[in-house]
Order: C-alpha cells, then sequence, then structure tokens
C-alpha cells in the first residue's frame, strides 16, 4: 500500500495517520479494556479547596468544586448555573440542562445533596 506524501500548510509531512481511511479494517488496541472510574478522596478534594485565594476568584472555584464533588454535576453543566438556578428558601439549586434530568433540582440538606426529578 502506497502513501501519497501529504504536506500541510506549512509544507510539512503529514502522517498518513491522519489521512481518511488510514485505520479503516484495524481493530483499536483499547477494544475490550475497561478503565476503572479514579475519584479523589475527600482529602484531597479537602486539600484543593484549602489552596484557593480567599478573594473573588476562590471563592468561585471552591464553589465550583462543591457544585461538581457534592452536586454530582458534570463541568458543562456546573458552567451553565446561573444566579437565578439558586433557591435559597429551599436549599437547592435547578440544573436546567444536562444528562441528569431534564430540569432536575438538586438540594442541599446539612451537607448531603441529592438530586430530585422535577415530579419529586
Amino acid at each position: 500500500m502506497t502513501v501519497p506524501v501529504v504536506l500541510d500548510s506549512a509544507g510539512r509531512r503529514r502522517s498518513p495517520a491522519t489521512l481518511p481511511g488510514f485505520h479503516a479494517g484495524r481493530v483499536p488496541r483499547n477494544k475490550g479494556l475497561l478503565y476503572p472510574a479514579d475519584p479523589p478522596t475527600v482529602e484531597q478534594i479537602i486539600r484543593v479547596m484549602r489552596h484557593a485565594s480567599e478573594n473573588l476568584h476562590g471563592f468561585r472555584l471552591r464553589a465550583m468544586i462543591v457544585m461538581l464533588w457534592r452536586g454530582g454535576l458534570r463541568i458543562q453543566e456546573a458552567l451553565a448555573l446561573s444566579e437565578y438556578d439558586l433557591d435559597p428558601r429551599r436549599g437547592s439549586v435547578l440544573v436546567r440542562s444536562g444528562k441528569v434530568a431534564a430540569g432536575a433540582r438538586s438540594e442541599w440538606t446539612r451537607g448531603v445533596g441529592r438530586i430530585s426529578s422535577p415530579g419529586s
């Protein structure tokens, strides 16, 4: 099989692996391998939170870590939150978009977060 020489915009040779169909018919090297989740420990998360500065950015970073860790949110879900999604009366956060559930509400009670569906 002869692979044509392809040049990028700067005139350098491109790898043949970047061409369409180069890997066609080959089995991926990682097929069938399982990579178990390796979440950080509580001590590691607290250590990271303690290194955040004592200004507005540090407070925001700590809030993001808490939402990701305790709320079980994905990064995009946490970044999409706004001030209007907070309900201080109920102690909850409304997650409007994401994979959890459409309109799921993450409620906070004494340090224990739980996610409830819109109907519950």
